[in-house]
């Protein structure tokens, strides 16, 4: 057995379990998966880094998910019809949930109706709808390029940058919507002193960011934007999260100038 078999034993194996796995596991399973396949053999480790920049997680959320309008699976997904950007956009979106089970959670009842209101049904009708397919996709790719080296010339720069003009009114929006939102972290009785003085800092470096000429986009995603969108799934509906809703609204647009 080489190399490639080898990983794809384990993929599927570790595939398996994500699509099985019960609510409070459910974030670890996507972390696994996600490590194996940063641990793949060349050239697919090539491949899949190519494919996760090609449709980041914040074009995601601005270009294909249509916010439900408050009845259970309710939203629209608008994936694109090509095949490499529609597996991008859900892998994106896949490994973002290994951070927050809650978020996954609420995903799942925002776009996929189940008849119970048990939570693990409610998730395995995003992941048997939505991951199983996208995770069988994503096997016959690596399978049709394991021998194809990955063109450099195509990796599209996932450290972008985006120029800022302190000027433009959605910049000083924008500013304003991420103090509105540290604001009514500090006063929420609901978020953790812990998470309260991490979310601060986060912010506050996102808000540091900001201020200079440019910008890298990766950089904001990794500290800004993730701590708005954990914010915005774990306190959706009260005033935290509507702020913390319409501040990610603010730099999304802001990024894509």
């Amino acid at each position: 057995m080489n190399g490639f078999e080898e990983f794809l034993e384990e993929y599927d194996d570790l595939a398996e379990r994500l699509i099985q796995a019960r609510y409070q596991d459910f974030g670890r399973a996507v972390r696994r998966f996600f490590q194996l396949l940063d641990q793949a053999p060349e050239p697919s480790r090539s491949h899949l880094r190519w494919l996760r920049v090609l449709f980041p997680l914040e074009r995601v959320t601005s270009e294909v998910m249509v916010q439900p309008s408050g009845m259970v699976g309710s939203g629209q997904l608008n994936w694109p019809d090509d095949l490499d950007l529609a597996l991008s956009a859900q892998l994106n979106l896949l490994e973002s949930f290994g951070d927050s089970d809650r978020e996954a959670l609420q995903f799942s009842r925002g776009y996929f109706y189940s008849r119970s209101n048990n939570i693990n049904d409610v998730l395995h009708e995003m992941t048997g709808h939505l991951f199983d397919p996208m995770i069988r996709d994503l096997r016959r790719y690596l399978q049709r390029n394991k021998d194809k080296p990955a063109d450099a010339s195509q990796v599209p720069a996932s450290d972008r940058l985006v120029p800022l003009d302190h000027n433009r009114p959605e910049y000083a929006a924008t500013i304003e919507a991420i103090e509105s939102t540290e604001v009514a972290a500090l006063a929420s009785n609901e978020i953790l002193p812990e998470d309260r003085e991490r979310i601060k800092f986060e912010l506050n470096a996102g808000m540091l960011l900001l201020k200079a000429s440019s910008v890298r986009e990766a950089a904001i995603e990794a500290v800004l934007i993730r701590a708005l969108k954990w914010l915005s799934a774990n306190f959706a509906g009260a005033a935290l999260g509507v702020a913390a809703d319409q501040a990610l609204q603010a730099v999304l647009k802001l990024l894509a100038g």
